[in-house]
């Protein structure tokens, strides 16, 4: 089951809509739009340089229109080029998915073509989700500036930073050979799953250290906030030290929003496109469904009784029943499949 989850995650794709800025472009009517299929595990500068080959011919200076100064934007929000794919996805849409009406179906490739979708039902998604490709006033004060390490660097730097949350030392990833340090990131550029995890799996069951704290991150989509713990595989203050579940950990970290450590109150978690049960085991979530960073990055869908979505540009797929009620692990494979585009 664990291999099932984690292939279910590592499958789960988002289709991408890219727009020149008018501001860039030598054409008056504007540059045709670029389409492109990405991973949610991946990160947008992984697809950069073909998207910049693409709109190469169009743009006005390409001296100073280069890849380094290319940046994404979406409803004049710069989107950070360091959070995989997927988090971007769920942190812009907002939405509560289960409340969402389904996906249209799409039918394109991976890169290039442009999807054959019927017109979307009134309140669902707009699909392909549309971005805007900038260069000017690159939004410094927001992002890193590009550079043709930063992606690796800043994924490698998260990795020893899990690392070292999960076990209290980075004794693991320091110990790994070069070769596996670099397979890490190629791996996951060329999306090649067994790769991955032939390498991950020895930072996650590596000899002599028990994984004692979880690395997770909230995301609040309504106020930006981002908060980052170690929540301990076990709940302290606990007669019988029971195990952390989602719940739990969320208790903990925000209580205002989740005063429950069973029911959903006031906001839904999000993660993959899906609403995770709060009785998740937070070790076992780890384990089968962490980001490839080995971060649990988690988007709170705010449960607003007004359910106004009129500010999202991504809807989620709808799931049936309530998937925030006492849900085995396994149930994520058939939710995360709902969300496979």
């Amino acid at each position: 089951m664990a291999d099932a989850v984690r292939r279910a995650v590592w499958d789960g794709s988002i289709p991408f809509k890219v727009m020149l800025d008018p501001s860039e472009c030598r054409i008056f009517d504007k540059a045709d739009p670029y389409y492109f299929q990405a991973d949610r595990v991946a990160y947008l500068p992984f697809y950069l340089p073909r998207i910049y080959k693409f709109f190469e011919d169009f743009l006005i200076n390409k001296a100073v229109a280069t890849v380094e100064s290319a940046w994404f934007e979406v409803d004049n929000a710069p989107l950070r080029w360091h959070w995989p794919i997927g988090l971007l996805y769920d942190f812009y849409t907002a939405l509560d998915p289960t409340k969402t009406p389904p996906l249209p179906p799409t039918n394109h490739d991976r890169l290039g073509s442009p999807p054959l979708a019927a017109d979307p039902e009134p309140g669902a998604a707009p699909v392909p989700w549309t971005i805007t490709l900038r260069f000017a006033s690159y939004p410094h004060d927001l992002l890193t500036t590009l550079t043709p390490t930063s992606t690796h660097d800043a994924f490698i730097n998260s990795i020893k930073e899990a690392d070292f949350a999960r076990n209290g030392t980075a004794k693991a990833v320091m110990s790994l050979s070069p070769s596996d340090t670099r397979e890490l990131f190629a791996s996951l550029q060329d999306h090649d799953y067994d790769r991955f995890w032939g390498v991950t799996d020895k930072l996650l069951n590596h000899s002599g250290i028990t994984v004692k704290n979880i690395p997770i991150r909230v995301y609040n989509p309504e106020t930006g906030q981002v908060i980052q713990g170690s929540v301990p595989t076990r709940q302290p203050g606990t007669i019988r030290g029971d195990a952390q579940t989602l719940g739990s950990a969320l208790n903990s970290l925000v209580p205002i929003i989740f005063p429950s450590k069973r029911s959903v109150v006031l906001a839904r978690p999000v993660m993959h496109g899906i609403v995770l049960p709060l009785s998740a085991p937070l070790l076992e979530l780890m384990r089968e469904a962490m980001y490839p960073d080995g971060f649990l990055h988690i988007t709170l869908a705010m449960m607003n009784d007004d359910n106004d979505n009129s500010n999202s540009f991504v809807r989620l797929r709808a799931s049936e029943g309530d998937v925030g009620a006492e849900l085995p692990l396994e149930a994520l494979v058939e939710e995360l499949e709902w969300v496979m585009l």
